[in-house]
């Protein structure tokens, strides 16, 4: 089970350190790391849209 709070709590530690890129590549990061559901969940816990997160995917 992914543990969106987790994903919360560590983007809003980074958050403060990224520029908007640096966001949208750590949730993009995330998504990867979760596999399936990866992206629905890291849009979830950081407020990015799946699409941006999607596309960073592919920026990766």
């Amino acid at each position: 089970m992914i543990d969106i709070d987790e994903i919360r709590a560590r983007y809003q530690q980074a958050c403060k350190f990224l520029d908007e890129r640096g966001q949208r590549l750590f949730a993009a990061n995330e998504a990867l790391a979760l596999g399936h559901g990866g992206v629905t969940a890291a849009s979830a816990a950081t407020g990015l849209a799946r699409s941006t997160i999607r596309r960073a995917i592919v920026e990766l």
